[in-house]
């Protein structure tokens, strides 16, 4: 349980970096590639309706989803999620 604790706590601060890094003002929604293909990859495998382990959970967090007691409230921000950084990404290409 303590490497998956240590894991997250690593993720966090990789995070922190890449924002701290980041010059560009984006909408609080906005997560980076490597994170939107991560969230993507989690989505694909993730059913709300299983009962949650520890790393689900602490992914769910680091996507902002800190209610984990409504099935079809985590599907619909997570989608939401993908959805809204899609279509941001779209209007930036447009705005090129």
């Amino acid at each position: 349980m303590d490497n998956k604790e240590e894991l997250f706590h690593i993720r966090n601060e990789n995070r922190q970096l890449q924002a701290e890094s980041e010059k560009v003002s984006h909408p609080d929604f906005y997560i980076n590639d490597e994170t939107l293909e991560e969230l993507q990859k989690f989505c694909q495998d993730f059913d709300p309706y299983r009962d949650l382990d520890l790393e689900t959970k602490f992914r769910l967090q680091e996507f902002g989803i800190i209610d984990l007691s409504n099935p079809f409230d985590i599907t619909n921000k997570l989608l939401l999620l993908l959805e809204n950084n899609l279509q941001y990404r779209i209007k930036l290409q447009e705005n090129k």
